[in-house]
């Protein structure tokens, strides 16, 4: 595809998605609708077309034709749209049929072990190995468009779904297409449960993989034949395109709400897909039964700046139309950050991260140990960037001093090696507890998986570790313990054995009484570390044998983050942006490739209490300290359009703030 076909490249990117019901369409008016898309200066635009329900007049018999259509037509929205230069994306689903269509082709759905299909509402569940998205799909996709002019396509609520809207679980599909083709590629049947232990289950979840990578090419071979110039979603094939995702809450989802959404989704696209746009929405509503009200309006914008902090574009998604919306409370939070992005776009265009850690992550990831030290990293002010497994082996590495592995178990071999020369050749390597304990097809390794760690044999992990401590020792490098003599752990711990050159630090105090409090002390003290180092080449790997991170996302205890940051400080020897910012407020550096400048940004997270995002607490007298090659020639606010105070000595540059709202943008010209 030609350059000059790609739309997407180096556009500054405002997307609303108008999930539009089907009375939506009764009185549709294409002007008014792009007239409340200028108020936020949005300039891309996604709406219904086509699975579930077709928003315009289909001629296939497979395709349910909305009898709504009342109102003005998709192509004159879409013709309206690019009068105003906004780019339009077809979303489509074609994750269920409606129910007549199911009983002409019962062959197409989902069907549960104990044989039950699922119909919600009236909407049937179809598999993704069955001949409806295998066949039928394509063609609906193929008459969207060519007899639309839509810029971007959109899949939404792809893959193999299990639950329903209410959540309700139904277990692995199995449909004759199922049936069969998991018995072509291992001859076993389905697996009953989705154990991650059991090894039938391992081998489902590669059939999974690879079946979605098969239906992915297939789909993007049918949309780039007829229509080269579209954007698709999610093209992670191609690696072009944009990356779609969401920021969104649930009400049975387990508290608190992940503070920094938006800027864990935009910052993995960012650093993996650097090719691609990252397009991480801010949902408006707090779950599927609360379509219709919105969430706190603080929410929604410490979202859209974070987006924005960690070099993505906006997003904002609402159901309905923007016209006959009931709950417009996000409404002027949203307008202002878009109109800021308006006005600056351009200073968001060709950003590079100055990143010089990366953090591991993927779809096998221990989610709650990478969180915490998604937290470790953001709350210390150190500038990282997150690389999925998917593709980390095709990127450059050269960049970074460390890697961090947070417990991410599958790991290939390729991966493990490329690991092993990236720590020989003088990088760090941290590795925490059962990190590539298993190959890529989930099969448990035998021997150590990585040569830098100085790990001579796995002895056994221990799960149950209530009531264990650490015995600190080499207190010299753990500044942050003057008066502490204990680290607390819980859940697993990796028993090893070590090679003569790994040096061990602190010491394990196995589990002791409790209780009652006069029989509350141990007796023992162990040798089994809580960290150690092994020298490898021109680097160091780091083994953590527990998990500091779960730890801490599920509790939050100063023990623990004043740990790792010593650790990351005074023992990996990495350094994190310095000054007086408290840990509320996330720090990020990005390089304006080819302009001798860099974007500073902070964002302001103190708003966030409890379960509640409020409007955050304007912060005074902030100092930010980070290396500089040479003196700046300015450093400007983008926010205010003012000169920040700032000095440069001995290769140091400190910026000072009298204030700081929700967030800054600073940029550094030299």
């Amino acid at each position: 595809m030609g350059e000059q076909k790609k739309w997407w490249i180096n556009r500054p990117w405002r997307e609303i998605q108008t999930n539009l019901r089907e009375i939506d369409m009764l009185d549709i008016n294409a002007e008014q609708f792009v007239a409340d898309l200028q108020e936020f200066k949005a300039n891309v635009v996604m709406i219904n077309a086509a699975g579930i329900i077709a928003s315009y007049p289909t001629s296939l018999p497979f395709h349910f034709q909305s009898p709504y259509l009342t109102g003005d037509s998709l192509k004159d929205i879409i013709a309206a749209c690019h009068k105003a230069d906004i780019k339009v994306f077809a979303r489509t689903d074609f994750s269920k049929v409606r129910r007549p269509i199911y009983e002409t082709h019962p062959e197409w759905a989902y069907v549960s072990q104990k044989g039950e299909i699922i119909d919600y509402n009236g909407d049937v569940h179809v598999c993704l190995n069955g001949e409806y998205q295998q066949h039928y799909a394509p063609q609906i996709i193929k008459e969207a468009i060519t007899t639309h002019d839509f810029d971007g396509i959109f899949f939404n609520m792809g893959g193999y779904q299990v639950k329903d809207y209410s959540y309700r679980y139904y277990g692995i599909c199995h449909c004759d297409s199922c049936k069969r083709g998991f018995a072509e590629m291992f001859d076993a049947p389905l697996p009953k449960v989705e154990d991650a232990s059991d090894p039938l289950f391992q081998k489902y979840m590669i059939f999974k993989q690879q079946t979605l990578k098969n239906y992915a090419v297939t789909m993007h071979q049918v949309i780039l034949g007829v229509r080269p110039d579209i954007c698709i979603a999610n093209n992670f094939e191609l690696k072009e395109g944009m990356i779609r995702q969401e920021s969104n809450t649930a009400l049975d989802r387990p508290l608190p709400h992940w503070q920094y959404s938006a800027s864990e989704n935009t910052k993995w696209a960012v650093s993996s897909y650097p090719e691609m746009v990252s397009s991480n929405t801010t949902v408006d509503f707090p779950d599927y039964y609360h379509r219709h009200v919105s969430v706190s309006p603080f929410q929604q914008k410490l979202r859209l700046a974070q987006n924005l902090a960690n070099g993505g574009g906006l997003d904002y998604y609402i159901m309905g139309r923007l016209d006959n919306k009931e709950d417009k409370s996000g409404y002027e939070g949203i307008k202002e950050i878009f109109h800021y992005h308006a006005e600056h776009g351009e200073e968001y265009l060709n950003i590079s991260s100055h990143a010089t850690i990366a953090l591991l992550n993927g779809p096998s990831a221990n989610q709650a140990e990478y969180r915490g030290w998604f937290r470790f990293l953001t709350e210390n002010h150190y500038v990282f960037d997150t690389l999925v497994v998917q593709n980390a082996l095709n990127l450059s590495w050269d960049k970074y001093k460390a890697i961090i592995v947070p417990d991410y178990q599958p790991l290939s071999n390729e991966f493990t090696a490329r690991l092993d020369a990236f720590t020989h050749a003088g990088g760090v390597v941290i590795s925490v507890c059962r990190s590539g304990f298993t190959n890529e097809a989930y099969i448990a390794r035998h021997t150590p998986p990585l040569k830098s760690l100085g790990i001579d044999k796995i002895s056994s992990v221990r799960e149950d570790n209530r009531s264990v401590y650490f015995k600190l020792d080499h207190k010299d490098q753990f500044t942050r313990f003057p008066v502490s003599d204990l680290i607390y752990l819980d859940s697993h711990y990796v028993f090893a054995e070590y090679n003569d050159q790994t040096e061990a630090f602190f010491k394990l105090i196995p589990p002791h009484m409790f209780g009652p409090p006069e029989r509350c002390y141990y007796t023992q003290v162990t040798e089994h570390p809580g960290f150690t180092v092994s020298a490898y080449g021109k680097g160091c790997g780091i083994f953590i044998p527990w998990k500091p991170g779960e730890l801490f996302h599920r509790q939050g205890y100063t023990n623990t983050i004043e740990f790792v940051a010593d650790l990351l400080e005074h023992v990996a020897g990495l350094k994190p942006i310095q000054g007086n910012l408290p840990p509320m407020v996330e720090a990020t550096l990005f390089e304006q490739k080819g302009r001798n400048s860099t974007l500073l940004h902070l964002v302001n997270g103190t708003g966030h209490f409890g379960a509640t995002f409020y409007e955050p607490v304007t912060l005074s007298d902030l100092e930010v300290i980070f290396p500089a090659a040479e003196a700046p020639q300015s450093v400007i606010s983008l926010i205010s359009g003012s000169d920040c105070e700032h000095e440069y000595s001995d290769g140091q540059l400190t910026i000072k703030l009298s204030k700081l709202g929700l967030f800054e943008a600073i940029k550094i010209s030299f």
